[in-house]
């Protein structure tokens, strides 16, 4: 994943290119113009998601996949003969699935290189008449009509790294029609306490003695930055040493404002063990 200081999607002083493709036309065809200029950090953010391994890792999750699949399946009904935006579509395996669903048609936005393998999926799919892939910004491009339904996988770890969101609720606030539909719509965060102490004793411990050398002057200074610097990893269920607290909320319908304000009461974590 990116490091922090890359997150976020300004949409200021930037190119709009114009779409105005039915669907299935080629970009040629439409006279779609080339993706707006970036900045250099949604370039090297973007750049990132170029690779193929970070979405085969997405996709190769089948509780994400399938939960994606299921949510589209139940609201069918909301999808069939509707117009669909997807917001950083990616190879664009949601697209698709909404396409099958009977989305009349689905605008699949996505600003990676990865667009063109998108583009060449839908074609191998039989699905042009109904996918328009379109290689841009959601915040830099223009779309003809309004949209019944916004389809996205903005979540990163923690659900909110990698500020995907505010480009999902851009979206929402420019195109999506009243009463629509956001898959997504709702996403709860919680933490809880976890104990590590192998990771403890790699990063902290490690410096007591390296080679025969008393290092332990750097103690302090591994103590200081394992507790600053996140770790993301995969734990063991007997690591989590408390039941889990809620400490953030998302609704599709809040403003971005009250999004990234997590709360800032304690949290009231169970000092009970639930893995022995």
């Amino acid at each position: 994943m990116l490091p922090s200081h890359l997150n976020g999607h300004s949409a200021l002083g930037r190119r709009r290119p114009r779409l105005s493709a039915a669907a299935g036309e080629s970009p040629a065809a439409a006279g779609v113009e080339a993706a707006a200029p970036l900045e250099e950090h949604d370039r090297i953010y973007f750049q990132a998601y170029s690779h193929l391994g970070i979405h085969e890792t997405m996709i190769k999750d089948r509780v994400r996949t399938d939960a994606y699949h299921a949510a589209i399946m139940r609201h069918q009904k909301f999808i069939e003969g509707k117009v669909v935006l997807d917001v950083g579509c990616g190879t664009g395996i949601l697209s698709v699935f909404c396409a099958r669903a009977g989305a009349k048609r689905v605008y699949a936005v996505e600003a990676c290189e990865i667009v063109v393998q998108a583009r060449e999926i839908v074609k191998a799919n039989n699905l042009t008449d109904q996918i328009v892939v379109i290689h841009g910004r959601v915040e830099d491009v223009d779309l003809e009509e309004k949209v019944d339904v916004i389809i996205s996988e903005w979540m990163g770890y923690m659900l909110l790294y990698e500020s995907m969101l505010p480009s999902v609720l851009f979206a929402r606030d420019k195109w999506l029609k009243p009463g629509g539909l956001i898959l997504p719509s709702h996403a709860t965060l919680f933490m809880a306490p976890v104990t590590n102490r192998e990771r403890y004793e790699d990063s902290v411990d490690f410096w007591r003695d390296v080679y025969g050398i008393n290092m332990s002057a750097l103690v302090p200074l591994a103590k200081k930055f394992t507790s600053e610097e996140p770790s993301i990893e995969t734990i063991g269920g007997e690591n989590v040493i408390s039941w889990p607290s809620v400490c953030a909320r998302y609704s599709s319908s809040a403003s971005i404002a009250i999004i990234l304000q997590l709360r800032n009461s304690n949290l009231s974590l169970q000092n009970t063990k639930f893995h022995q």
